[in-house]
């Protein structure tokens, strides 16, 4: 894992973490509109937020991988990828397909990805290491985002905690870079 990796993703995770919820907000002002310049709007912001999402824990898995030895998120890991490109391919069809009434199936995937969060959490609470010391703040901000977002009602708090485990995840990626050996 070389530095520039870790570096780019601690960039790109604090981007993620401002837009987050000015993502989410646009998004759901933007994408009923029928006009295509709102439609096409949220179909970047959706496909931006996927691939930020993407980039960050498979930086996240290499890092725990490569440095730590430590496997035990690699199967949540996939699968909050799987569930969020699922979720952003849901939008994207809400917005582009008339008629695609896929609340009821975006919010099951919002379930299944929040509890999917809390198992990630979990999981990393085996790791040996303590990530400078941001190991226990960062898992416990996920297992909260993870149960907002699961729990629907709470999905806007949800969403607020993962901004700030976000921004720690930056913060795990600046330190690290520190210790890299390329």
């Amino acid at each position: 894992m070389n530095n520039d990796r870790l570096t780019l993703a601690a960039i790109l995770a604090l981007v993620r973490a401002t837009l987050t919820l000015l993502l989410a907000s646009l998004v759901s002002r933007l994408a009923p509109q029928a006009s295509f310049g709102p439609k096409l709007i949220t179909a970047v912001l959706t496909v931006l937020s996927f691939l930020l999402f993407a980039y960050i824990f498979t930086t996240l898995k290499r890092l725990l991988n490569e440095r730590y030895q430590f496997h035990g998120t690699d199967l949540a890991i996939a699968g909050l990828i799987g569930v969020n490109g699922l979720a952003a391919l849901l939008t994207l069809a809400g917005v582009f397909l008339p008629g695609v009434s896929e609340t009821w199936l975006l919010k099951t995937v919002s379930v299944l990805f929040g509890l999917l969060l809390v198992g990630f959490a979990l999981q990393l609470f085996r790791l040996q290491d303590n990530l400078f010391g941001f190991l226990k703040p960062y898992a416990f901000l996920t297992a909260v985002a993870g149960v907002g977002i699961a729990s629907l009602k709470l999905a806007g708090v949800g969403v607020i905690f993962g901004a700030v485990a976000d921004i720690l995840l930056a913060v795990i990626f600046i330190k690290a870079t520190g210790r890299s050996t390329t």
